[in-house]
């Protein structure tokens, strides 16, 4: 080899430096090196590792660990990127080892979402799925997994009826009401395994991921029971890599968020005289004098608590991972002595035996503790309304029996907190399987899943002689224990495979699922003492024990086909055939198809230069889902117990309380689905909107017969329901900066439900409130229609003859006359539209984030108003009012006197829409230096408020609750620490 002498004056000095650079690298190069995981703890392959500036960089090994050399001379930050997560950079301290933990993104169509059966890429489902935001769940501590669903998803609406310790006091509708009368359960999937137990067992801080199915093609695969929609719950999987451990633990304060402006004292005294002069008994005329009120509301509330400590550790090889979890929760509520507690342990494992048989566990334990019976709060001898001139505690010091002397009907509304009271549920819930890859087969699979959820329950309450119910009973037990069993077993047959521009998978189902139920209780009555409480059944003068047993079958077979080609164009068939146990002989079996396409427009060559968009997808569907919606046994002819004297001796008699109707079969909803999937800007802007349309036919309804044989009414396949709605969801990152980002996510559901048809015979059913053309659920009744004035003729009405001050009746039918013709439709039950909005704004290392949501649209009877409650003798109190007199001649409420509605039941509307400031969280993550010398991988502190804000016109005790009687809306601030080793 030769070279020329200019190649060798170039040549000198490059080996020159070839020689001093080692010296000069091994001086000042720094190896780095790390591990990337995701939210979960699992680890993440192919991240890029960059130094920001420069060209230094690396990717991330399978395993997720990663190293990198680095010349240091200060302020170096370190980027990491990944599809599917949002971008991070971090600042290299005076350590070697830089661990990160990358937050998912859900504006990334490569994000994976569980749609029954198996995972998608969210590019390539063809129904409408939604996630739950991830930030919701890992970030939130809530008690109860629904309460991270409460306005969060766009067409899932979570109603909290009411307050209370455990946090189950909710009920949750996907995408609008369908069902008249029968069952609006949605379906729960947890870990793949359908879920029969209360929500508020499933422990929040073990849970991964919430995915929602929401049309017709989305959910067929689960047929029979996915009318009213399916929620698919993944819990935390183990890791590749060394243990990490994991504390998170809160402590918060709760008070009431809001109570109604009841009448107290002298308020109350006042409105008394006023109505009824005569009927102020000696016993609150006493505690008038001596002004000694009651504040009902005070007595029976308190100053909630909760905490939590959960400890989990996760890891695991290539070849087998685990999660293992202990989670102890204690809530002291704020209505007196509601307590609940949750002891649940999970262990979840994952085992490859070899190339081709993967083994794996997801199982829970639980305990639950409910013991102790609040104070009242609804009904006759409830907080809200309780006759504020009472005596609450005697001179010992103790509730009083009767606190009000003249009228020993009503019992003290804290009677319950001294009842002896025992609520034990223990709980497993474990999903098992073993999955075969079929070696000389590529892409064919067989799974077989196993489910076991088995509960028992045990309840006992005793009121002693120191109740009214106690001391009327001589001592009243009532006792009941149950048992629940679910046994699922399931056979899956999948392939996947790819041909060059063409994908295929096929999904085939075989299962069977049995439900038992199994309770017996007793009531007994008439003890010699209060001392054994629960354990003196055997001495009761009058013992009545209860039995029962309810099973139910469901059989199921399901296909499901998906085609891919060149990620453009993908169609998704399904058809499911159901035989459930609960209908009729030949009504047993059904069939549910549906079928979906989607265009992914983003791909098309015509779209490869568009700098402004960055995913566009078209989804249309269509298909039909089923709902059990009756319980056990319902087709069958039933009698019931009636016992009667013979003589002497009781004899045990029977009647029949049902016909046998065979025919009874399912309901069936079948929806159209249009939806649109959009981003813009490199995803800085990402979105769906569907649009949907259900048709609801043979309702499970009551129809009335003639009561000859004693009975009313018998259950049929009869009526027609529609559904209609628009859904809109946004995620944008709409600051981006080196320090600070600011990401939103939005939600906007619009739903509309009606009835059809209900007889056949197009005639509304007035006595059940249900009309053709209108919502499902009304109110119905008088139109309040002002307040007759002095300078009225009040002596010719269509009312008859009225004072000045009487409740003003709208003539509908304009006849002249007011009767029930007059009744209407009253107000809006339904919304004209809800939503929810969260913001999260980051500033190094500090977070707030804000989530928002709201109802809109919505006129409501509140049923606080009427001042019909306070019953003959003014027994009850009432809130606030704006009363007509004849020096306030107003027309917001009639006069505080007798028969000032004629007897007639006359609701005030009043507007219940709401904004309510969900959350407020402020958080700090410990990150560099702190991090390194503390060895630990993360460290965050927090402080949340939840439910400080509620804005609203209504003057009731909650415009989202059904019961305005409830236990109140808690406020609650805490603080918390999170803690990775």
């Amino acid at each position: 080899m030769s070279f020329s002498f200019s190649s060798r004056g170039i040549l000198f000095p490059v080996l020159l430096a070839l020689l001093i650079l080692p010296v000069s690298v091994i001086a000042q190069n720094t190896v780095i090196n790390g591990k990337v995981t995701d939210p979960d703890g699992n680890p993440v392959p192919s991240v890029s590792v960059s130094v920001k500036g420069t060209k230094l960089g690396t990717t991330t090994k399978a395993d997720g660990t990663y190293t990198l050399s680095v010349i240091k001379k200060g302020g170096e930050i370190l980027v990491f990127t990944s599809v599917g997560f949002v971008d991070k950079e971090m600042p290299l301290g005076a350590g070697n080892e830089v661990n990160i933990q990358l937050e998912k993104s859900s504006q990334s169509m490569d994000a994976v979402v569980v749609v029954g059966y198996g995972t998608q890429k969210r590019k390539d489902v063809t129904g409408a799925v939604a996630s739950l935001d991830k930030q919701r769940l890992e970030n939130m501590p809530n008690s109860n997994l629904l309460q991270a669903l409460e306005g969060a998803v766009p067409g899932v609406s979570i109603n909290t009826n009411g307050g209370g310790a455990e946090g189950n006091n909710l009920s949750i509708i996907i995408r609008g009401q369908r069902s008249i009368s029968g069952n609006r359960d949605v379906l729960i999937i947890l870990d793949g395994i359908p879920y029969n137990g209360s929500i508020s067992d499933i422990n929040p801080s073990d849970v991964a991921s919430v995915d929602i199915l929401k049309d017709a093609a989305a959910m067929a695969i689960y047929g029979s029971r996915s009318a009213n929609g399916v929620i698919l719950i993944t819990t935390k999987r183990g890791t590749g890599g060394k243990p990490t451990i994991s504390y998170d633990g809160f402590y918060g304060m709760q008070s009431y968020a809001n109570l109604p402006p009841i009448l107290m004292g002298e308020d109350f005294y006042n409105f008394k005289v006023t109505r009824e002069p005569a009927s102020v008994t000696f016993s609150e005329l006493a505690n008038y004098n001596a002004k000694k009120f009651t504040n009902w509301l005070d007595l029976g509330t308190r100053r909630g608590q909760r905490t939590q400590h959960a400890l989990s550790v996760r890891g695991g090889s290539n070849n087998f991972k685990y999660y293992a979890s202990l989670t102890y929760l204690d809530v002291k509520g704020i209505a007196l002595n509601d307590n609940f507690k949750r002891l649940s342990s999970r262990i979840n494992l994952e085992a490859n035996l070899t190339t081709w048989l993967t083994f794996g566990t997801n199982t829970q334990l639980s305990y639950n503790n409910r013991a102790g019976l609040s104070t009242t709060f609804a009904g006759d001898y409830g907080a809200y309304l309780f006759n504020p001139l009472t005596t609450p505690y005697d001179s010992s010091g103790k509730p009083t029996i009767y606190p009000w002397q003249e009228d020993t009907f009503f019992e003290n509304p804290l009677a319950p907190t001294l009842a002896k009271s025992k609520d034990d549920t223990y709980k497993i819930f474990t999903t098992n399987y073993i999955q075969v890859k079929f070696p000389f087969v590529p892409g064919l699979s067989y799974k077989f899943n196993s489910g076991i959820e088995y509960q028992g329950r045990d309840i006992a309450n005793y009121y002693g002689r120191n109740t009214r119910t106690g001391l009327l009973a001589g001592g009243k037990l009532t006792q009941s224990n149950s048992v629940t069993k679910n046994v699922t077993l399931e056979n899956i047959l999948a392939y996947d495979r790819t041909f060059g521009k063409h994908t295929i998978g096929f999904t085939g189902l075989y299962s069977y699922q049995e439900d038992v139920v199994t309770s017996n209780g007793l009531t007994a009555v008439g003890f010699p003492n209060d001392v054994l409480t629960f354990y003196q059944a055997n001495v009761a003068s009058l013992v009545t024990p209860t039995a029962a047993l309810e099973r139910r079958d469901l059989i199921s077979k399901m296909g499901r086909l998906n085609y891919n080609f060149d990620s453009r164009y993908m169609l998704t068939i399904t058809a499911r055939h159901d035989a459930f146990s609960g209908f009729g002989a030949g009504k047993k079996y059904s069939f549910f198809p549906a079928a979906a396409v989607a265009w992914n427009i983003i791909n098309e060559s015509f779209m490869a230069n568009s700098k402004a968009f960055s995913n566009l997808k078209l989804r249309l569907s269509y298909g039909a889902n089923g709902n059990t919606a009756v319980s056990a046994y319902q087709t069958l002819a039933k009698l019931s117990t009636r016992t009667y004297v013979d003589g002497s001796a009781t004899a045990a008699g029977y009647i029949p309380t049902s016909f046998a109707n065979p025919q009874l079969g399912w309901e069936t909803s079948k929806t159209f689905n249009l939806g649109l999937d959009f981003g813009f800007w490199k995803n800085r802007l990402t979105g769906t909107i569907d649009y949907y349309n259900t048709k609801t036919e043979d309702l499970l309804l009551n129809r009335s017969v003639s009561s000859v044989q004693g009975i009313t009414t018998v259950t049929q396949n009869i009526g027609k329901t529609a559904n209609q709605g628009f859904e809109l969801g946004l995620a944008a990152t709409i600051i981006k900066g080196k320090d600070f980002t600011w990401t939103a996510n939005a939600n906007l559901t619009i739903s509309r439900n009606k009835i059809v048809d209900l007889y056949g015979n197009g005639l509304d059913d007035t006595l059940n409130q249900w009309f053709i053309g209108h919502p499902i659920d009304v109110n119905f009744g008088y139109v309040f229609d002002g307040v007759w004035q002095l300078t009225d003729d009040t002596l010719h009405t269509a009312q008859g003859v009225v004072k000045a001050g009487y409740a003003k009746v709208k003539d509908i039918n304009k006849d002249g006359v007011i009767n029930a013709l007059d009744r209407t439709i009253l107000g809006k039950n339904q919304p004209s539209f809800s939503w929810g909005m969260s913001n999260t704004f980051t500033y190094q290392n500090l977070s707030l984030y804000v989530f928002v949501y709201g109802v809109q649209g919505r006129e409501q009877p509140n049923t606080l108003m009427s001042d019909n409650n306070v019953n003959s003798g003014v027994r009850y109190t009432t809130i606030k009012k704006n009363w007509w007199t004849k020096t306030n001649p107003t027309n917001d409420f009639y006069a505080n006197v007798l028969n000032a509605t004629q007897g007639r039941a006359v609701p005030i509307l009043q507007n219940s829409s709401f904004v309510r400031i969900r959350d407020i969280s402020l958080s700090y993550d410990f990150k560099g230096k702190v991090l390194a010398k503390s060895g630990l991988s993360k460290l965050r502190v927090y402080f949340q408020a939840r439910n400080p804000f509620t804005i609203t016109k209504w003057t009731g005790l909650d415009p989202e609750f059904t019961s305005q009687t409830a236990v109140p809306l808690q406020r609650e601030f805490l603080v918390g620490l999170n803690v990775s080793l």
